[in-house]
């Protein structure tokens, strides 16, 4: 009886693996990419700010503390009173007549015009 051996040949070599593996993770990448999303300030309203559906109330506070600082050229934050101001704003927001005011409204009502 004759006997062949045959040689095992990878299938994938250890190289090919490495180039497999690069692949699959580039094209897993965009899944767990965060879409940029653009933020027209002057439209939220204050059921959204206090319901956190376009960002938690502190950052938007935070925001808009910067652009109000900035419109007077203040390059400083008091965050005591960021924080005083931000617990105003979202107890004024949340009485119902106020929920579709918009929020840059509501702040001039609590804090005064061009606070």
């Amino acid at each position: 009886m004759i006997r062949f051996e045959m040689e095992k040949v990878p299938i994938i070599t250890a190289k090919g693996k490495v180039v497999l593996c690069m692949v699959a993770f580039v094209t897993a990448c965009p899944a767990f990419a965060f879409a940029q999303v653009t933020v027209d300030v002057s439209k939220i309203t204050c059921k959204q700010f206090v319901l956190h559906e376009i960002a938690r109330p502190r950052l938007v506070a935070i925001w808009l503390n910067g652009y109000y600082a900035g419109k007077r050229d203040i390059p400083t934050i008091n965050i005591q009173a960021l924080e005083k101001n931000t617990k105003e704003i979202e107890r004024f927001c949340t009485k119902v007549d106020n929920l579709e005011l918009p929020l840059m409204q509501a702040i001039e009502k609590v804090l005064g015009p061009g606070q």
